[in-house]
């Protein structure tokens, strides 16, 4: 199927009533039909259902903990967070001319969310996860139904980032700078790359090990040569600080 369906880019609200009716359905050992029942009762949906529908229909081939683990990938604060990334960036750069490297992917939400919103997403955006079998269920849920859309396995602190030479119009993202204790990751990509990075100040979570507590901090942590964004955005439960910027 390919990424881009007539009919254009799905409303941001649209966007969070499914994945909330999504993560829901997942959260409570569903496999997410009820979210397919909610698909066919908005017409804002209209001719990406099909789409949906597909999406929906892979994951009833996860587990339960599996399911689990995709609900908390799109829950509210995750998807929020994500189509913000989206929405600034697309303010700052043709996203439709650019290569997405996401470091921390997961499922690949990130890309997936992009198929959703942007009229041209980009030609080719690939996950990097430290854990190959996320990488795997992206692959078969997300990866089968948009051909941009790729999985790799590896550990960010030690790619060789030259890599992006070959990518058209490469940007480096990495939404779980949180999750990284390595202080020299950042000083591995090359200087003068376009990259989006955010962290967030929720302490709650053992997983969150390099956690801010604004977005000045985030500044210092991660020095960039020119900042195009720097933000933050209120979550339920956490602030999300945002930079956009050349390293």
């Amino acid at each position: 199927m390919s990424a881009t369906v007539p009919g254009g880019c799905l409303p941001a609200d649209v966007v969070l009533e499914f994945t909330a009716e999504l993560s829901r359905a997942l959260w409570h050992g569903g496999d997410g039909w009820s979210a397919a029942r909610w698909l066919h009762d908005q017409p804002a949906a209209g001719p990406r259902r099909d789409e949906l529908t597909h999406l929906v229909d892979g994951l009833a081939g996860l587990s339960p903990l599996e399911r689990g683990d995709f609900a908390i990938a799109v829950n509210d604060d995750q998807v929020r967070s994500k189509l913000w990334l989206i929405d600034e960036l697309s303010r700052h750069c043709d996203l439709g001319r650019a290569s997405l490297l996401v470091l921390g992917g997961w499922y690949g939400i990130l890309p997936l969310l992009a198929n959703w919103r942007l009229a041209e997403p980009p030609a080719r955006m690939l996950c990097i996860d430290v854990d190959p079998a996320v990488g795997e269920i992206g692959a078969r849920v997300i990866g089968s139904l948009y051909p941009n859309v790729h999985y790799r396995d590896g550990d960010l602190t030690r790619l060789d980032y030259r890599e992006l030479e070959a990518l058209p119009n490469g940007i480096v993202i990495n939404t779980s700078c949180e999750h990284i204790a390595d202080r020299h990751w950042w000083s591995r990509v090359p200087r003068g790359q376009l990259a989006v990075l955010q962290s967030n100040d929720f302490t709650c979570c053992p997983e969150h090990v390099s956690c801010v507590r604004s977005v000045d901090e985030l500044v210092r942590k991660k020095p960039m040569t020119s900042v195009l964004f720097a933000g933050e955005l209120q979550l339920a439960e956490m602030h999300r600080y945002m930079l956009i910027g050349h390293r």
